[in-house]
């Protein structure tokens, strides 16, 4: 799916023609001046709004080292500008947000707070809303809670890249009810990227794209096929991340296909059926190394 994203910039200017052109050129984007603050418009796709800023931070650090993603910015609107954008009348927005005609699309989305006396949402939920009735306009954008963990990583992505470390991007190898245990593998993991010599680690594992890397979270029980379905087809390896039989946290290279410098998990003795738990149980026997790069199919 694609994103659009308005992000807060600086480092760059309006006036610097060559920048403004990478921008055009590259990413088909906008970069304008708002009274004084510096605004990004572009769009990325991804499997989530997460993923898709994660690939524009590395890619934008490619070609304009010296831009810096600030924050994003949460595109208020009020009722005129939603007429604006939708080219409805500001009684059809208003009926939209009395809940007189809104279909089955639930009820319109919370404000995010006022401006002056009037009332302002955020645009990529209003957006989200009118996806529900047939009226989205343009590409979504983010989800609050996305937009908010965007935020937070978007320094954290950034210094890695100036450093020329790997920034990762986190994926659970299931969505079941187990996921909370998942998430517990990131945060983990997460905590210890501000440790250099973790970071570095990971950035010695092969992996596609130098500056990024697909980190797949999972438990012992989950399938190696669960984890081979969250690999991408532009990518060739991630890294399985999960927590030992002691809760001490595991990472291993990972393929998705049979590439050059693999050991096929097969010729461990694993078949399709098998399992992370195995995988450790093989690991944990000496049959391979756990810095060994693994294809888990073929």
């Amino acid at each position: 799916m694609e994103y659009e994203f308005l992000f807060v910039v600086d480092g760059v200017g309006v006036d610097d023609d060559v920048s403004v052109g990478v921008i055009f050129d590259e990413f088909d984007g906008l970069l304008t001046r708002h009274r004084g603050t510096y605004l990004l418009d572009l769009a990325e796709s991804g499997e989530s709004a997460v993923d898709a800023a994660h690939r524009l931070v590395v890619r934008l650090g490619r070609w304009l080292p010296q831009l810096n993603l600030l924050r994003l910015d949460p595109d208020l609107v009020g009722v005129p500008d939603i007429a604006e954008r939708t080219n409805r009348t500001r009684q059809n927005v208003l009926q939209w947000i009395n809940g007189e005609r809104r279909g089955d699309a639930g009820a319109f989305p919370d404000p995010e707070g006022t401006v002056g006396r009037s009332l302002v949402w955020r645009w990529a939920e209003v957006n989200a809303w009118l996806a529900g009735i047939g009226e989205q306009v343009g590409d979504p954008g983010p989800p609050r809670q996305d937009a908010l963990y965007i935020d937070f990583m978007l320094p954290r992505w950034q210094q890695a890249l100036a450093e020329g470390l790997t920034t990762a991007r986190f994926v659970h190898a299931r969505d079941d009810d187990r996921s909370d245990e998942r998430t517990a593998v990131a945060r983990i993991l997460d905590g210890t990227l501000s440790d250099p010599g973790w970071l570095e680690s990971i950035s010695a594992f092969p992996r596609t794209v130098r500056e990024r890397l697909t980190v797949v979270c999972a438990v012992l029980p989950d399938r190696l096929s669960d984890v081979v379905a969250r690999i991408r087809q532009d990518e060739s390896w991630v890294v399985l991340a999960f927590q030992g039989t002691q809760k001490e946290l595991r990472l291993m290279p990972v393929a998705a296909r049979t590439v050059p410098g693999a050991r096929s998990v097969s010729e461990l003795g694993l078949s399709d059926d098998a399992t992370v738990g195995d995988l450790l149980l093989v690991v944990a026997n000496g049959g391979v190394q756990p810095t060994t790069p693994l294809a888990l199919v073929g």
